[in-house]
């Protein structure tokens, strides 16, 4: 396990499961849930941009990393129960910890400040999975994409796989490939799932809340805003020429959205 400069890591046992989490800096927590394929390290970037200010707080989810991967569960309700046994692990609960998620992880982090409105102090979106309902394949599809891939990444060498992220840095796209390498096949349960429909979750998200989306057409800008109308105290911002991982794509952009985000709160 290759860990940032600074990071300690350790395990707690949340949900009937080890999980592997990583913490860097000091002041008020900030807990961060990575995207499908990916883990608590890879979120190196952004985690050593807010060390100052910000106890980070970054995990390893169920089938990823260094965390357990059991046969089941993999919806949406044992990994929101994940998330909050970890703060509650961590003793972190009563400091009312900002949630910060992206892609899987920012499905995971929705539901959770939905489901327990009063924990965290406000919540950060990166392109949240779940957003426009019905995925375009079945599950069983669903599932033999996520297994292909993995078998693609098995036999490859981690120089190889990071040459797939070229666009990165180095350190961060050995990062990545290392963590696709790390993820176990039981993460297809997570694919067969599915992620429930988001825009359901908004309404009873009571905190401030951050959405940070790719750039996109006008049909597709409206949706989004349309569906964000529903948040009590909420900002959906589109970054210029971002994709799916937007803090990758576009990170001085995307950290002065967030910045101006945690000013405010």
């Amino acid at each position: 396990m290759e860990l940032p400069a600074g990071w300690s890591t350790d395990a707690v046992h949340a949900n009937g499961v080890e999980l592997q989490y990583y913490r860097t800096g000091d002041g008020p927590p900030l807990v961060m849930a990575h995207g499908f394929y990916e883990n608590g390290r890879c979120w190196e970037p952004l985690a050593s941009e807010l060390a100052d200010e910000y106890e980070v707080v970054t995990f390893d989810a169920r089938g990823h990393g260094a965390s357990d991967a059991p046969e089941t569960g993999y919806g949406i309700d044992d990994r929101v129960a994940d998330l909050v046994g970890l703060i509650e692990a961590l003793g972190l609960e009563d400091q009312n910890p900002i949630l910060v998620g992206h892609s899987m992880g920012g499905s995971t982090v929705a539901w959770t400040a939905a489901t327990y409105p009063g924990l965290p102090k406000a919540v950060v979106l990166e392109e949240p999975a779940g957003t426009y309902g019905d995925p375009e394949f079945g599950p069983e599809e669903r599932v033999e994409i996520v297994r292909d891939r993995l078998d693609e990444w098995s036999t490859a060498s981690i120089d190889d796989i990071a040459a797939e992220y070229d666009d990165l840095s180095p350190d961060l796209a050995r990062r990545v490939a290392l963590a696709r390498t790390e993820c176990s096949y039981r993460i297809a349960e997570i694919a067969r799932e599915g992620y429930p429909y988001l825009p359901d979750a908004f309404a009873d998200i009571e905190r401030p809340t951050l959405v940070l989306k790719a750039d996109a057409d006008p049909e597709r800008r409206v949706e989004d805003l349309e569906a964000a109308d529903a948040l009590a105290n909420g900002r959906l911002v589109h970054v210029p020429g971002a994709g799916h991982t937007v803090f990758r794509d576009r990170f001085e952009a995307a950290v002065k959205e967030l910045r101006t985000f945690l000013l405010r709160i």
